[in-house]
């Protein structure tokens, strides 16, 4: 059995973060533990649990992650195989750790215009709150990544599909409420549409709102959902009566319009911005666009210690969920 020194440097060797090291390492590892066989093993199989990894193979000194065929990534570039194990595993590690504390909702599957229906039937408009609370009343925890399997981030978003149940991870950290009601309706999508039926997962590598399309019928799918959820229409055309126009013109048109059109002012920007591919007018437009610049990535993990029954969670997992998470002891 590897010693925990031993240990670290097998799991740096397989390229995990230290950050992501430490999340993993139990708060109840002592250095006088370091003298007991049992409290090594145990360390080990909690190490390997909470990343992914199989413990008999830790056990015996090699660093091997559990997922990876059940997992499809999308917008895939320079990724190597390693790397995507480390996030297939990780991001079921985190799922399930979630999974422990939300009770179980029958599993069902609604079109995005119900969706949208019941939303506006007590909202002006579906936007990045209206769908968080959906998502959290469906029984699909989203959470926001604080840390990361690799040095190098490397996804966007993850939808993570255990038994019969999901859970959305968001790895991008925003500054606009926009942005993320996109990429929860558009991971939403895969859980809808079945994509992570029989435990599969789906990591989308970049931003499905700005990739480019690369022929994959599931993200196409997937980006028509979200838009009808968001918009009303599949493919909604925004077209400038300009061509050229300034960030503050874009929001004072969206912030007319999009209440009449029941969008998010935000979401129009956005439109706007893959229709004309002026992007740094759309994110220019959202500095102006109430909220403006805001914290969303605590905002979303706020959600998260409120939504989780954490008497339901393991005290060893709730430590775990806390680092991962970013969430002082005291938040919850």
């Amino acid at each position: 059995m590897q010693s925990p020194e031993q240990l670290r440097v097998e799991l740096r060797r397989a390229g995990i973060a230290n950050a992501a090291i430490d999340a993993a390492w139990p708060q109840w590892w002592s250095s006088e533990a370091e003298g007991s066989l049992s409290a090594t093993a145990e360390l080990t199989f909690t190490v390997a649990r909470r990343l992914g990894l199989s413990p008999r193979a830790l056990l015996e000194g090699e660093a091997r992650f559990v997922w990876r065929d059940e997992t499809k990534f999308k917008h895939l570039t320079s990724a190597m195989t390693e790397e995507q194990a480390a996030l297939s595993s990780f991001g079921r590690a985190v799922g399930g750790a979630l999974m422990q504390g939300v009770p179980s909702v029958q599993h069902q599957r609604f079109a995005s215009h119900e969706i949208r229906e019941s939303i506006l039937a007590s909202s002006p408009v579906v936007d990045a709150d209206s769908l968080l609370v959906v998502c959290w009343g469906l029984g699909i925890p989203v959470a926001q990544l604080r840390v990361f399997p690799l040095n190098a981030k490397r996804m966007h978003a993850m939808s993570v599909g255990i038994d019969d149940r999901a859970a959305i991870l968001l790895a991008r950290s925003e500054s606009y409420l926009a942005p993320t009601a996109f990429t929860v309706a558009h991971e939403l999508a895969h859980i809808m549409l079945g994509h992570v039926d029989g435990g599969e997962a789906v990591v989308d590598m970049e931003d499905p709102l700005q990739s480019a399309d690369d022929g994959d019928d599931e993200e196409a799918a997937a980006d028509e959902y979200a838009l009808e959820l968001l918009t009303g229409q599949s493919n909604p055309s925004v077209v400038a009566d300009t061509e050229r126009f300034s960030a503050s013109q874009l929001a004072d048109a969206v912030m007319a319009q999009g209440p009449q059109l029941q969008i998010d002012p935000g979401v129009l920007a956005l439109c706007a911005g893959h229709a004309t591919q002026k992007w740094d007018k759309a994110y220019g437009a959202l500095k102006i666009i109430p909220p403006g610049n805001q914290d969303v990535s605590s905002y979303i993990n706020e959600l998260v210690h409120r939504e989780v029954d954490w008497a339901s969670v393991a005290d060893d997992v709730q430590d775990y969920l806390y680092a991962v998470l970013g969430i002082a002891d005291a938040d919850v």
